[in-house]
């Protein structure tokens, strides 16, 4: 698990943006074949965005945190099937009434938990390929 030092939520926020820049551009390859595409199946970190972002409803919905739900619908959402990670984490890290301080640490702590499971299992090198 990601540990942060002693700071706010908003200072978790920009850094759990700044890890998803880095993480989110990286390429890896399915199957056989390098990640630079050739021969394989590529993917971004970004591919799973959806998931990400589901991971966190669906841990509020289990914990009965039924306020997160329409921020969450409210800051990130794209259209079906579409959330932006970034514009949650913008959404947490703005100092906005429709989410409270429990509810932001909760959702900041799944998304620290998910990107750092992801930043950690593909260490230094990220999923790029040498």
């Amino acid at each position: 698990m990601l540990q942060f030092p002693e700071s706010k939520p908003i200072s978790r926020a920009r850094q759990l943006t700044d890890m998803w820049n880095r993480i989110s551009r990286q390429h890896m390859s399915a199957g056989s074949g390098c990640g630079c595409g050739f021969g394989g199946l590529i993917l971004q970190a970004a591919d799973f965005e959806l998931d990400i972002v589901e991971f966190v409803i669906d841990d509020a919905k289990k914990e009965g945190r039924v306020a997160l739900l329409p921020f969450i619908h409210a800051v990130c959402n794209r259209g079906p099937d579409r959330y932006s990670i970034l514009a949650l984490l913008q959404g947490l890290d703005a100092d906005d009434d429709r989410i409270s301080d429990d509810d932001r640490s909760f959702a900041l702590e799944r998304l620290a938990n998910t990107l750092g499971s992801i930043d950690s299992a593909h260490g230094q090198r990220g999923f790029a390929c040498d």
